[in-house]
This record gives C-alpha cells, structure tokens and sequence, in this order.
C-alpha cells in the first residue's frame, strides 16, 4: 500500500490506460469522468472513504473513466498485485462475487453510453 497526496486538478488516472492500482480516496474529493464527457463536471463524485479503479483492477481491463482530483486529496493505492495476493486468500464465493459484480457494473456502463 501506498499514500499519496494529489494536488487539485491532478489525474489518478485517465481513461484507456492500464489498471495497475486501485485506490482508497482518505481525504477530499475525487471527480469521475466518462470519456463522453468534455465538461468540467465530473459525472460522478466521490468522498472521503470511497474505492475507485476497483473494476479495472478485478477484471484487467483497461481503465473505463478518468479520475481527477477536485480538491488536494490523500488516495491510499494498491496495487494489482496486491489485492490479487488478498483475493486469492479469500473464499471462493468472495472472489466469484466480486467479478460478477464488477462484470455486471462494467456491462450497464457499456450500453448506457
């Protein structure tokens, strides 16, 4: 695990690159962009203690969305190898639910763009 201070307006990560971490958002406020928005409004906005990257990570697919800090923020990062490790020590229900889920999530992302 990592921590990290972000500047405001610093990317976490962008759209179609490749999922090597994924975070945990400690302090401030991280926006979410899908790659049909060209605002400066996040489409979505997350908060202190909130998992993002999760799905790229899970499925090893390339990054659906950017993540861009909207104020300074402190992001704790795992990485792919990581949480692979953690998953692996966990029940094989917990790992069969979390693709599924993240599978499900990504799948309505993708028809509703």
């Amino acid at each position: 695990m990592e921590k990290t201070t972000y500047k405001e307006g610093q990317y976490v990560f962008r759209v179609g690159e490749s999922p090597d971490k994924m975070f945990l958002l400690v302090n401030g406020s991280v926006g979410i962009f899908l790659p049909t928005n060209e605002t400066t409004v996040p489409n979505f906005v997350l908060q202190e203690n909130e998992l993002f990257g999760e799905m790229g990570v899970i499925e090893n697919e390339l990054r659906m969305a950017s993540a861009r800090c909207l104020k300074e923020s402190i992001i704790i990062s795992v990485t792919k190898e990581e949480f692979e490790e953690r998953v692996n020590n966990s029940d094989v229900f917990v790992k069969g639910s979390l693709k599924a889920l993240s599978y499900r999530l990504r799948t309505v992302e993708k028809k509703m763009q």
